[in-house]
C-alpha cells in the first residue's frame, strides 16, 4: 500500500497529509481547499487531483475528512472500488451512513488527532482492518475496536485531547504569573505531562492511581495541591466533561 488519497483538506486533513507524506507514502489531495493543498504540495510533495473522482481512481486508501454533516453527500456517486478502504474521520457519523455512500469499498471509522502530522496520533478505529491499521500506524499508534459502541466511547478521547490544551494554558499561565518566561513555562507544562504519560504507557502492570500514590509524600506539595482539586470536585468534573462530549457525539450520530 503506497497511494493514499485525502478528500477534505481542512485542518485535520492537512495534518494527515503531512504525517503520511513524512512516512514516505504518495499522497493525493482533493483540490477544493486550493491554498492549503498547494502549500502541502510545495512543502511535502503531495499531489493535487483535478477532483474527488480522481482521488478515488488513483488511491488504494482514501481518507474522508470532510465535516461530518457533509460526508455522505460528498462521498455519494463517486467511483469507489471493491478493493479500496475508506477511512472516515467524521465524529458521530456511523457506518450505517458511511457504507452506502462508499459502496462497494470497505468503510472504516477512525479518530486521528492533529499530532498525526508529527506521526504521534493514538488513533482509535473500527472495525479492525489490516489495511487501515497499516496506514494508521504510519501516523502513530493504531488502536482497533471490535464494536461500534466501544469505538464511540474511544472517539471521545479526541475531545479529551482538545481539553488538555485548556489545562496546559492554565498551567503555563500560572507559571508566567509567578515570573517564569513563556518558553520555560511551556516546556515545563508540556514536558511534565509528557513524562507522566510515558510512565503510564511504560508501566502497563500498574494502575495510574498507584503511580500517583508512589509519588505522594504525606504533607508534601503534591498532596496539598491534590487536596485542593479534590475538595473542589475538579477531578470528577473531567468525567462530567467526557460524559457531555459523549452525549453530544451520540446526538450527532442519531441525526446523521
Amino acid at each position: 500500500m503506497n497511494s493514499v488519497g485525502i478528500i477534505g483538506v481542512g485542518y485535520l486533513g492537512a495534518c494527515l497529509a503531512e504525517g503520511l507524506a513524512s512516512a514516505g507514502l504518495s499522497v493525493l489531495l482533493s483540490p477544493r481547499n486550493a491554498a492549503r493543498s498547494a502549500e502541502l504540495a510545495e512543502r511535502f510533495g503531495c499531489r493535487i487531483a483535478s477532483g474527488n473522482a480522481e482521488v478515488i481512481e488513483r488511491s488504494e486508501v482514501v481518507f474522508l475528512s470532510t465535516r461530518p454533516a457533509q460526508i455522505a453527500e460528498t462521498a455519494s456517486g463517486l467511483p469507489w472500488r471493491a478493493d479500496q478502504v475508506v477511512i472516515s474521520t467524521a465524529a458521530g457519523i456511523g457506518l450505517d451512513t458511511i457504507r452506502p455512500a462508499v459502496a462497494p469499498a470497505t468503510a472504516v471509522r477512525s479518530m486521528p488527532i492533529a499530532t498525526s502530522r508529527l506521526r504521534r496520533s493514538p488513533t482509535a478505529f473500527y472495525p479492525e482492518n489490516p489495511t487501515a491499521a497499516e496506514v494508521l500506524r504510519k501516523l502513530g499508534t493504531a488502536i482497533p475496536f471490535e464494536d461500534e459502541g466501544a469505538f464511540e466511547t474511544a472517539s471521545i478521547f479526541g475531545a479529551y485531547y482538545a481539553m488538555l490544551y485548556a489545562f496546559f494554558d492554565e498551567m503555563s499561565g500560572w507559571a508566567e504569573m509567578h515570573g517564569l518566561p513563556p518558553e520555560p513555562a511551556r516546556l515545563l507544562t508540556a514536558g511534565m505531562a509528557d513524562a507522566a504519560a510515558a510512565a503510564v504507557i511504560d508501566r502497563t502492570d500498574v494502575a495510574p492511581r498507584q503511580l500517583l500514590d508512589d509519588l505522594l509524600t504525606p504533607g508534601g506539595i503534591s498532596e496539598e495541591g491534590l487536596k485542593v482539586l479534590r475538595d473542589a470536585g475538579a477531578l470528577s468534573r473531567w468525567r462530567d466533561a467526557m460524559d457531555a462530549s459523549l452525549e453530544r457525539a451520540l446526538a450527532i450520530k442519531a441525526v446523521g
